[in-house]
């Protein structure tokens, strides 16, 4: 069954849930900061954050690049706005070949997430993928297509990253965070929200 492209796809799935993978990765490098002011969590707890945040990272980007036509997902935004939109046709060529990148990362879900019972299809994944896949390389073209996209659909600049609105974002930490420590965490989030913002670039 194909769904039925709507002209809320980007605004109303699409980048949702490429603002949300990019807020989940910034609260990991937050943490991942914090830990390093602290030394705190580098035990089995910081392994189990760690495989939490590959599965998560991993499995939205499968699901952004998949351009199955019963799924919603930038792949099929595009390609599906390409025919109707002389702009987006004009840079699709471009914008196809950043998330092709990005394709790898769908087989190590498949081979590593979805199906780890069958040892056979373990070969199937590039050595260092793992690694490769906590990349910022492999959230930017994400974030720079879906703002090209807003702004040529849309008619509208977005900026990727919002700013989170779910109240003090530094509340945890200061469970385990010396007073005088959070406000490097606070200037190491803004910088890299501001970082992501800039991908439009």
């Amino acid at each position: 069954m194909n769904a039925a492209v709507g002209p809320d796809w980007l605004d109303q799935h699409v980048l949702p849930e490429i603002q949300n993978m990019l807020v989940q990765d910034a609260y990991f490098k937050l943490m991942g900061y914090a830990r390093q002011l602290t030394g705190e969590f580098n035990g089995a707890v910081a392994g189990l954050i760690y495989a939490g945040y590959i599965t998560s990272q991993t499995v939205a980007i499968r699901r952004l690049c998949d351009n199955r036509r019963d799924v919603i997902s930038l792949g099929r935004v595009l390609e599906e706005a390409r025919k109707t939109n002389p702009t987006v046709d004009a840079k699709a060529g471009y914008l196809s070949q950043k998330l092709d990148a990005c394709r790898s990362i769908g087989d190590l879900v498949d081979n590593y997430i979805g199906h780890t019972g069958n040892p056979q299809r373990r070969p199937n994944m590039p050595r260092g993928a793992y690694r490769s896949s906590s990349s910022p390389m492999r959230r930017r073209p994400f974030a720079k297509s879906a703002m090209i996209l807003a702004r040529d659909l849309l008619r509208d600049y977005i900026e990727v990253m919002p700013v989170v609105q779910s109240g003090d974002i530094m509340g945890d930490f200061g469970l385990w965070v010396p007073a005088a420590d959070i406000q490097k965490l606070w200037n190491f989030w803004h910088d890299h929200r501001a970082t992501v913002n800039s991908w439009r670039w």
